[in-house]
């Protein structure tokens, strides 16, 4: 099955646990892709400077399961510079956000925490 995991906060426990079971789905076979929607770009920032210590984050980019970050979103939280020295991909195909839509019509269901 595939399936989008929707990053909505800027919470770091809520995108470990969001990132710890994509992995998990990944590992299990299905078809996963992650979403940097909303606040959650904000984390970026830490995750680059090291004040977020989030391993699982390092390891779902190695294992590419993360598809995008909302680039409307990003640039409001600053977060650009850092989501390019991340590697996270940049998208806005929706007025500059992330267009869900091609997610469903792709067959992924969404889950977001």
């Amino acid at each position: 099955m595939k399936y989008m995991f929707l990053a909505t906060d800027d919470n770091k426990m809520q995108l470990y646990h969001l990132l710890l079971n994509a992995i998990n789905f990944h590992e299990s076979g299905h078809e996963v892709s992650t979403v940097l929607e909303c606040a959650s770009p904000k984390l970026l920032i830490g995750i680059d400077d090291g004040s977020i210590k989030l391993p699982v984050f390092d390891n779902a980019m190695e294992l590419g399961i993360i598809d995008h970050a909302c680039k409307a979103c990003t640039s409001a939280f600053k977060a650009t510079e850092a989501a390019e020295k991340l590697g996270v991909p940049l998208k806005g195909e929706l007025n500059g956000h992330s267009d869900l839509l091609k997610f469903i019509e792709a067959g992924y269901s969404i889950l977001t925490f």
